[in-house]
């Protein structure tokens, strides 16, 4: 039935919009037995027999409660299942395996790339301890503080895991500032906390004096700040410039 808006609302309540609210001044109210009824501004049929093939490819969360689903029906149901199954070849194919063992077989490799990617993640620690340390040519130490200044490839979580592993010997008080090219550039300043660094310096004030190079700013705590920008180019004039701020 088809009713004026203030009548539906009258009669049914808000509860008639679970699935949002169509437009127009009238009203289409579908009821489904004793089980709900709701407004409705879509297609329907009379009999679903004579639709044929329906296929739900996906649903998303309206409100608590409420899913809406999106469905393909007849010929474009047909069309849908004939694109998954090629995709499923397509896949079966790269891996070289049959389409039944492809979860088995993508599970494994995802298994392994999370190995392999906690392996790089520990190497490029690693990579950082050498360059700070011993032979390494991005760490200066003055007045019983280590400054470092260095260029990474990736974005923030590595940066994240690299100050961290320069930052956390408190017996070795350090300002690391690190800057990459990822995205539009970003820059991160931290510092060993309580110790002779964090009484000295403020990760707040290097970032800031240095962000304009990259066209960005950022913010965060006294020992740690990070901040991004959408001038990539600028990383190496960012980190010169802390350099000559903080050791000259």
């Amino acid at each position: 039935m088809e009713l004026p808006r203030a009548q539906a609302d009258k009669e049914f309540g808000f509860d008639l919009y679970q699935g949002g609210a169509p437009k127009g001044g009238d009203v289409r109210i579908l009821k489904i037995g004793e089980h709900d009824v709701q407004a409705c501004g879509g297609t329907h049929h009379d009999e679903p027999a004579k639709i044929g093939s329906i296929r739900i490819i996906r649903s998303s969360a309206v409100q608590d409660g409420v899913e809406r689903l999106t469905i393909v029906a007849g010929a474009a149901a047909l069309e849908h299942s004939r694109h998954q199954a090629e995709l499923l070849s397509e896949a079966s194919e790269v891996f070289g395996i049959d389409e039944n063992d492809l979860p088995r077989t993508v599970s494994r490799f995802f298994e392994e790339w999370k190995t392999q990617r906690k392996r790089i993640e520990s190497l490029e620690a690693e990579v950082t301890r050498l360059k700070t340390d011993g032979d390494g040519n991005a760490a200066t130490e003055v007045d019983g503080i280590r400054y470092v200044f260095l260029e990474v490839d990736g974005g923030n979580k590595q940066m994240v895991a690299m100050v961290g592993e320069l930052t956390r010997d408190s017996d070795k008080p350090t300002v690391a500032v690190i800057g990459s090219k990822d995205g539009g550039g970003k820059l991160l300043v931290a510092i060993t906390e309580n110790s002779i660094a964090s009484q000295k310096h403020d990760a707040n004030v290097i970032l800031k004096a240095i962000s304009h190079h990259i066209q960005g700013g950022g913010g965060g705590r006294p020992t740690f700040a990070q901040g991004g920008g959408s001038k990539p180019d600028g990383i190496e004039a960012a980190l010169e410039q802390a350099r000559q701020d903080l050791l000259n």
